[in-house]
């Protein structure tokens, strides 16, 4: 079964003692005698696709935020619109997602961190342990002088006005340090010009701090509160901010750790906020909003697999299918309310058409179940197939509703997602959360997978790498296909020299093509072999969890991972496929090196027809695979070898900034 088994409600302790491990790799996994190490994102592929988006449509200015919104304001960042709204907000360094939170108060949040709203770490961000203000989500003007319906009328502290929210350190992230928080200011007066006689004085906008909260560990948070999400309840007393310019902000302190190895210096220190709520007439127990809701997205219809190989799948559909799902609902209100719950399977041709119903239930409020445990509801039976064809390629679209059953009630919700059929094999979701990596030089990485039409062809293999500080994780490493030997990496059936390549947009991954093709059989292995003690930074799903599938071997024994999640891996199999923007030849064509391997100690460089190659300028640099040069030489056709001892080396050629322009492995041989 998928993650979302072990988010279910009466494995909290379970799910708390799993965040305790994972808060002990966190601290102690970033010494250079660590093995796994896994670190947050230094570049947000969500939230900078998305800026480019919005830079390409000319819509990056905001809308103008002297115009103030009315009461009630109120966000519960389901959208997932990836920058919060800008009806309500006036910044975009949040972001928006449902990767991040756990157990939300309903699907979505905001997420406040080390990333700025292009994407990427903010360029302030240094190595600590000096704090320093990250991001901001700050309302836009809010009309907190006058009541415009049902009669206008003046608003004062007499009508009992509280800010309310949720909040939760870190979620699915980095853990805030004790040194880090999260803030809530309120504004006093807004910023304008002071005038003088002899000069005119820019004031800046004058704010006042009423709440924040210290950094801590989600497992120390849950233990401290018994909540997965805490509500903070705000009153809005003092007459100063009953005007026609109330606004609100939160902003948090983030510090980066110091670390020698700049590749594994990382996004940290998230906040989640939800459910932020400003209106009058409240009061310190008003802490609900009547509704039903969904907490988490729709899970795979795969028992293993987010997405897996049409053929492969209808090759064997009883075993790759759910019988059950797992889903998370919760009623926010006060009372039960009778509600029903359903949910529909079909294909966007309509000849395959499913639905289940769940029938009525009373579902009891958030303070008494927190989520939903009524089997037909929680976890529904899957009774069906989906239908087997020739095709290459499939999708299916589900659709999930929980609503309440009284005649005219407005309260439930309503979930969709598509599950795809391609030609691969995905245990991810397509979203990084974190980054993966191994250290030292030397380790290996093999990540499981099991064809059920057996042989296959083994095309190509997709990977999603993240970029680090630098781009210090541009190092070469080796790809790598291992049979299986008794449930483990047998021998090494394919095995390339590349380097890791970016593609800066979600769900676009880069893929090296196997050539020629690899025939495959049963259960293999795909993965790679370190060259350097950098973290290669391999995209990591934290939302899905397939972590007994990632093993490692740094030691000279293969160990389960120790991280729940999934790596951003993809094996392509089946029919050829067509070269596309982000594919990779795994050999570089550019110069051929002869002889290669080179017994005789002098090389010949071969310049292919498209190369345009100059002497001037150019350099020849040969190192070992650690890094280390052996020869720096001005360029030439013709070099002498002959001091190098015999083993495999890297021959680049770089311009006269040092940047490599093309790369060859070269072989010494006696």
């Amino acid at each position: 079964m998928k993650q979302i088994t072990s988010r279910i409600p009466h494995h909290n302790f379970l799910f708390a003692r799993l965040l305790v491990t994972l808060l002990l790799f966190l601290i102690f996994g970033s010494g250079v005698f660590a093995q796994e190490i896994l670190t947050g994102l230094q570049v947000n592929p969500v939230v900078k696709a998305r800026f480019e988006e919005l830079r390409a449509k000319k819509q990056l200015h905001r809308a103008d935020d002297t115009i103030p919104v009315n009461l009630p304001f109120r966000d519960d960042f389901s959208g997932n619109k990836v920058f919060p709204d800008d009806r309500l907000w006036i910044d975009r360094y949040a972001f928006e997602n449902n990767e991040i939170p756990v157990y939300p108060v309903n699907m979505g949040a905001v997420t406040l961190d080390a990333i700025n709203d292009s994407g990427t770490m903010y360029t302030h961000a240094v190595p600590g342990p000096q704090a320093f203000i990250a991001d901001h989500l700050t309302s836009r003007y809010i009309r907190l002088d006058s009541l415009f319906t049902p009669v206008k009328r003046k608003i004062t502290p007499a009508d009992s006005v509280y800010l309310s929210f949720y909040y939760q350190p870190q979620g699915r992230a980095r853990a805030p340090q004790a040194a880090d928080s999260l803030i809530l200011q309120l504004l006093v007066a807004p910023a304008h010009d002071s005038i003088t006689p002899d000069s005119t004085y820019k004031i800046p906008d004058l704010w006042n701090k009423v709440w924040f909260s210290t950094g801590m560990s989600l497992d120390t948070f849950y233990f401290k509160t018994n909540q997965w999400f805490v509500r903070v309840m705000i009153p809005i007393t003092d007459p100063v901010y009953f005007t026609s310019k109330f606004r609100f902000r939160f902003f948090n302190y983030v510090s980066l750790a110091s670390s020698a190895e700049p590749s594994w210096q990382s996004n940290c220190d998230q906040w989640n906020i939800d459910q932020v709520y400003l209106n009058l007439n409240r009061s310190k127990s008003d802490t609900v909003y009547p509704e039903l809701r969904f907490v988490y997205r729709p899970p795979s219809l795969l028992d293993r697999y987010e997405s897996m190989p049409y053929p492969q799948y209808c090759d064997d559909p009883t075993n790759e299918i759910r019988d059950t799902l797992n889903i998370v609902m919760t009623n926010r209100d006060l009372a039960p309310h009778m509600s029903s719950y359903n949910y529909y399977i079909s294909n966007p041709a309509g000849s395959y058409s499913k639905n289940y119903n769940g029938g009525n239930y009373n579902i009891q409020p958030y303070t008494e179940v927190p989520f939903v445990t009524y089997q037909k509801f929680a976890h529904p039976e899957f009774p069906f197939l989906l239908p087997i064809g020739s095709a290459d390629s499939a999708i299916f679209l589900q659709k999930h509703i929980v609503r309440e059953i009284t005649p005219g009630s407005v309260i439930g919700d309503t979930m969709e997602s598509v599950q795809r059929f391609y030609n691969y094999f995905a245990y991810d979701d397509g979203t990084p959360d974190a980054s993966y990596g191994l250290t030292p030089a030397g380790s290996k990485l093999a990540y499981r997978f099991k064809l059920n039409k057996s042989p296959d062809t083994l095309r190509a293999i997709r990977w999603y790498f993240n970029r680090t500080l630098s781009n210090e994780s541009q190092q070469f490493f080796y790809m790598c296909v291992w049979n299986d030997n008794a449930g483990k990496p047998g021998d090494t059936i394919y095995s390339d020299l590349v380097m890791p390549r970016y593609a800066d947009s979600l769900n676009k991954f880069v893929t090296y093509h196997i050539d020629p093709p690899l025939r495959i059989t049963g259960t293999f292995y795909v993965g790679w072999i370190q060259t350097t003690n950098d973290n290669l930074s391999v995209g990591f799903d934290q939302y899905n969890n397939s972590q007994n599938e990632i093993l490692y071997n740094s030691t000279g024994n293969w160990n389960t991972s120790s991280y729940p999640g999934s790596l951003m891996i993809r094996p392509v199999v089946g029919k050829p496929i067509p070269l596309g923007q982000g594919d990779i030849l795994t050999e570089n064509r550019e110069i051929r090196i002869f002889p290669n391997p080179c017994s005789t100690g002098r090389i010949h460089i071969i310049k292919s027809d498209r190369q345009q190659l100059s002497a001037t300028g150019l350099r020849i640099r040969i190192t070992d695979l650690t890094g280390h040069v052996l020869a720096n030489h001005p360029y030439t056709d013709d070099l002498d070898v002959s001091d190098l001892p015999t083993g495999f080396y890297l021959l680049s050629v770089t311009d006269d900034a040092g940047k490599r322009i093309t790369v060859k492995k070269l072989i010494i041989t006696r």
